[in-house]
């Protein structure tokens, strides 16, 4: 059933006409702001980002009616889009090539491959622009985490990258936000289910291949009366308590490891709905990845937002990326 909102900060009204009623909600969407990918589509309504006649819905599969009035509101997809760190205002680029392998940059707010039936721009379709023979992408990340994904330009660099994986022999260390207090490094390392859906689930037991692990270290703490200068300068509300900049890393890694081990600690990505966090997007960036004699790392951009304010953010993040890297397991 339709939620009461206030259409405080909503956008311009956009109309259900004849060509789309009778339409799905998500399908309709689609016609009217077609730079919207389906996953993208399916998330805003999901997070309540929609006003159908005033009133906040969460049903994509809603029937719309002739007259209908939509109106966008803030969401995780919007706030994503009008922040100076994430795409368009960050554009993607090749941070280092060394054949076979290169290094892309891909900013939050952009999705790394084409959605299926949308038309929503993405690493993948944007690389065109950046080289003249694309490579093929090794790695994903979700449509709000920034950062590094190796490519390769031949089939043996391809293989070469995931047999290391499946020996855990790469290493992969992000930033995150935490929203809590990570007082001593934790590895977590609770299995993880692989049967889709779109929010993972932890199971039951512990994950045997260490590649599945994710462990975390604090780098900075903040305190709660310390968060509200945080969330001013990341354009977030202010959280109900204090909040941690953690250095994570992964081997293989799998679909949202990091975000669904981190809620399994009690310590959510700050912002990330999906798993428990309160706010309106997540900051996660893959800032380091280590293969044999493959090396490429990069700050995120949403650090610089934070030098000034206590515990020194991006030098403890510069440090530890210059840290030696640590074999993956125990």
């Amino acid at each position: 059933m339709p939620e009461k909102s206030a259409s405080s900060g909503a956008s311009a009204p956009l109309t259900i006409d004849g060509s789309l009623a009778g339409r799905r909600l998500d399908a309709a969407l689609g016609e009217l702001l077609p730079g919207l990918g389906v996953r993208a589509r399916r998330r805003l309504i999901e997070g309540g980002g929609l006003l159908l006649n005033g009133r906040r819905v969460r049903a994509p599969g809603l029937t719309v009616r002739r007259g209908d009035v939509l109106r966008l509101v803030e969401s995780p997809v919007a706030a994503v889009a009008s922040a100076p760190w994430s795409y368009p205002a960050q554009q993607p680029r090749v941070l280092r090539d060394d054949a076979p392998y290169l290094f892309l940059f891909k900013p939050a707010g952009l999705h790394t491959v084409a959605l299926g039936g949308g038309s929503a721009p993405s690493l993948e379709s944007l690389l065109p622009a950046l080289l003249p023979a694309p490579p093929r992408l090794l790695q994903r990340l979700d449509f709000e985490t920034s950062g590094l994904i190796c490519a390769t330009s031949s089939a043996e660099g391809g293989e070469v990258f995931r047999t290391a994986e499946a020996r855990n022999e790469v290493c992969k260390g992000y930033l995150a936000l935490l929203q809590g207090s990570l007082e001593t490094p934790v590895t977590a390392r609770a299995a993880i289910a692989m049967d889709g859906g779109a929010t993972v689930r932890i199971r039951a037991g512990e994950e045997e291949d260490a590649g599945r692990w994710t462990s975390f270290v604090p780098l900075v703490r903040w305190r709660a009366s310390e968060t509200a200068a945080v969330a001013e300068a990341l354009g977030m509300p202010v959280p109900d308590g204090p909040l941690t900049l953690a250095a994570c890393r992964i081997g293989r890694g799998a679909r949202h490891q990091i975000r669904a081990h981190a809620a399994w600690l009690g310590l959510p990505l700050w912002g990330d709905a999906r798993y428990g966090g309160s706010g309106t997007h997540f900051f996660l960036h893959h800032g380091r990845f280590h293969m044999a004699s493959v090396e490429c790392r990069c700050l995120p951009p949403w650090l610089a937002a934070l030098a000034g304010l206590p515990g020194d953010a991006p030098e403890a993040a510069r440090r530890w990326l210059e840290a030696p890297v640590p074999a993956v397991g125990p």
